[in-house]
């Protein structure tokens, strides 16, 4: 009887833990084969480029219908909070909100991955193996690591982002495998690409760790990025800033970058952030005529982080017009303020060393040179520096 009955439970478990697996694969559909989900995915993510957070969230609650409690939700809410903190970078309690939204969206993809794995070791059917194999959970966890690493980075907490950047890491490895199934892949693995070959140059020191990493291939991940930035689902977006920012910020090509950045300026018109990129590679460019007209745009929007990024654009500008009382003036002006941005920053020192170079004072020019590479982390900027 005794065996009977432990026979009778263990069949019982067995079937319990089967129909279980099975229920938690079907309450996640893959939301990139289904066309209405994609489509309301592109919209969600277009309103939260545009600022428009409230529609984003509405356009979000239509794709919860057809993907109830998917990772996804979670990640694309992680998201919606990030650029609402972004680029001021001042409140603490969106960010808190953010980062619980994003460890929840890493937690739920990483346990559909484990539920993947366990259907695959006790259904051999080839719609159990299939779902395994698909690349959907493991790209939501990577992303939602990766950008928890990106807000530790940004908030000066290294422990922190080494760890989700461990985290993130063997999925970068794990994509390339995945690219032409899943585009979104092209990103992590093009910027992986880049950055292995560059970062050791720029930065010596990495050198002695980067020869146990697989080895990078600079000119495709630029080529890995520009198929980002058309067939990705969820980071074509993304693709576009990263593309735009190795164009301007490594390559020193901005000319490049403008054509990218003026198409996010025309689709995005509420967000004056891309504005600010599009100024700042035209600035770069020495491409000054439409300057004061985005200078106008980021001075009239709502928020402070705007005014101090139109500030530096008028510093700048200033410059190179040659009126260097005023260029002084509001390069002073930008690092007295309490502007987040450390590349904001480094141009008004920038802006000061040159002004103070100009004016023969050489031991000022070098205490700014110094206090510019303090916060300028991009060769293009570290270059400047004698």
């Amino acid at each position: 009887m005794l065996i009977r009955n432990f026979i009778l439970k263990s069949l019982t478990f067995s079937c319990v833990f089967v129909l279980a697996t099975a229920h938690a694969l079907a309450q996640y559909p893959l939301i990139n084969s289904n066309p209405a989900a994609r489509t309301l995915l592109t919209e969600g993510l277009d309103q939260v480029y545009d600022n428009q957070f409230a529609a984003a969230g509405a356009t979000f609650g239509q794709l919860e219908k057809l993907a109830p409690s998917h990772p996804a939700l979670e990640l694309l809410r992680g998201v919606s909070l990030y650029y609402q903190w972004f680029p001021a970078r001042t409140d603490a309690k969106l960010k808190q909100r953010c980062i619980q939204q994003l460890e929840l969206a890493a937690k739920k993809a990483d346990d559909w991955q484990k539920v993947q794995k366990k259907a695959n070791g006790a259904d051999s059917s080839p719609a159990i193996r299939s779902a395994a194999a698909r690349p959907e959970a493991m790209f939501l966890y990577f992303t939602a690591e990766a950008m928890l690493a990106k807000i530790s980075h940004y908030e000066h907490e290294p422990f922190a982002a080494i760890g989700h950047a461990k985290n993130a890491y063997p999925y970068i490895q794990k994509g390339k495998d995945f690219q032409q199934q899943y585009p979104d892949f092209y990103l992590s693995t093009g910027l992986y690409n880049f950055y292995r070959e560059v970062y050791p140059e720029i930065h010596p020191f990495y050198k002695t760790v980067a020869w146990v990493m697989v080895a990078g291939n600079k000119k495709l991940g630029m080529t890995q990025l520009q198929l980002a930035t058309k067939q990705a689902l969820f980071v074509r977006t993304e693709a576009i800033l990263y593309l735009t920012h190795l164009l301007t910020d490594y390559e020193n090509k901005p000319v490049d970058a403008l054509p990218y950045l003026a198409q996010l300026v025309i689709k995005y018109p509420n967000n004056p952030y891309w504005r600010y990129k599009y100024a700042e590679a035209l600035l770069n460019a020495h491409q000054l005529e439409t300057i004061p007209l985005e200078i106008s745009h980021l001075m009239s929007a709502s928020e402070v982080v705007y005014h101090q990024m139109g500030t530096l654009l008028k510093a700048r500008f200033a410059l190179e017009k040659g009126q260097r009382s005023a260029a002084q003036t509001l390069a002073d002006e930008v690092v007295h303020s309490s502007v987040r941005d450390e590349s904001v920053r480094a141009y008004a020192y920038l802006v000061l060393a040159r002004l103070a170079r100009l004016q023969g004072q050489e031991k000022q020019a070098k205490q700014y040179y110094k206090q510019m590479l303090e916060f300028a982390e991009f060769p293009t900027l570290r270059n400047e520096a004698p």
